[in-house]
């Protein structure tokens, strides 16, 4: 964070980076993948991408032995990826977040400078009645919060896990799948089961862990470095 946070924003910024993050590209995968342009006849995408969150991030956590929830207003990340689904976060920010005991934490933008490996990938990956993919991000990802409990300043930096297993995983929507979390007509993500793990190095003080939940949706460029993110996007083998 670029400014100390108070007592009960420890969770907060925490719990919403791991909703937030849970929807941007990782590691690769053995499926084929393709991504298209407009739908499942279009022609192959590669270049920068960003996604956005409709809706609040939803998270919980328990602070000093009392549940916290909370929500934060949203989240974006933008990076690039290829036709294949290999894909590089380079910027995410999250929207300003409220807990259930009163607090918030300003909007800002996350630190991506000391993770080693924001490499990954897209897969294909369907389901009857449900996904149309999977996107999973590796296990280095960290995040670093500093806030004062009890007059005291305390570290607190957390890591992922999904399923027990380090990093992130969540499910991807085409936008014509009818199981898709969001009314939109657009590729979409959704994570409901990311955990938040207390690291070595952090204080005591620190929530040890906490689950966080959103929904976004992902588009392209129409106009290649524009800047524009207008191009709608769909997955398949």
């Amino acid at each position: 964070m670029k400014a100390p946070i108070r007592r009960a924003r420890i969770a907060a910024p925490a719990a919403a980076a791991c909703a937030a993050l849970a929807l941007a590209a990782g590691p690769a995968s053995a499926a084929t993948t393709t991504i298209r342009q407009d739908t499942a006849t279009g022609a192959p995408y590669a270049g920068n991408w960003q996604i956005s969150t409709v809706g609040t991030l939803n998270f919980s956590t328990t602070f000093l032995g009392v549940n916290v929830t909370g929500t934060c207003d949203s989240a974006q990340m933008r990076g690039t990826t290829t036709t294949a689904g290999a894909g590089e976060l380079t910027a995410a920010s999250i929207g300003a977040c409220h807990t259930s005991n009163g607090f918030s934490s300003p909007a800002t933008d996350l630190d991506l400078g000391g993770v080693s490996d924001r490499s990954g990938q897209i897969a294909y990956a369907p389901v009857q009645g449900g996904r149309d993919g999977v996107i999973t991000i590796g296990g280095d990802l960290r995040i670093t919060l500093k806030g004062q409990v009890l007059g005291l300043t305390v570290t607190c930096i957390y890591g992922f896990r999904t399923g027990g297993t380090d990093g992130l995983a969540f499910d991807v929507y085409n936008r014509d799948n009818p199981n898709r979390p969001l009314p939109a007509d657009d590729l979409q993500g959704k994570s409901d089961a990311i955990q938040l793990v207390r690291e070595t190095g952090s204080s005591g003080l620190c929530p040890s862990s906490g689950t966080g939940s959103g929904a976004a949706i992902g588009r392209g460029e129409s106009t290649a470095k524009s800047g524009v993110f207008d191009r709608k996007l769909y997955l398949t083998s």
